[in-house]
């Protein structure tokens, strides 16, 4: 880290610092959350795993995944 950057770190005050941990968690949990819908998305394109399945091995749950299966075959039948 630049000294520059640091002097800036240490400016802030603890509630500037909270809000931009917490925001940044908050990225991190949404960027897990788009990898494992891509990930089941993928998964019900390949056809050789049932939703409960897919829904253990992503973390999602099986109501998410169900919808995704909805969506998958609504995409392929237009």
């Amino acid at each position: 880290m630049r000294s520059r950057e640091r002097g800036q770190l240490a400016d802030m005050n603890l509630h500037d610092f909270d809000i931009m941990t917490e925001a940044k968690e908050e990225g991190l949990v949404e960027g897990a959350q788009q990898k494992a819908v891509e990930a089941a998305r993928n998964f019900l394109a390949m056809n050789v795993l049932t939703p409960e399945q897919i829904a253990q091995g992503t973390g999602l749950p099986l109501e998410q995944v169900l919808e995704l299966q909805k969506e998958l075959a609504a995409q392929t039948a237009n």
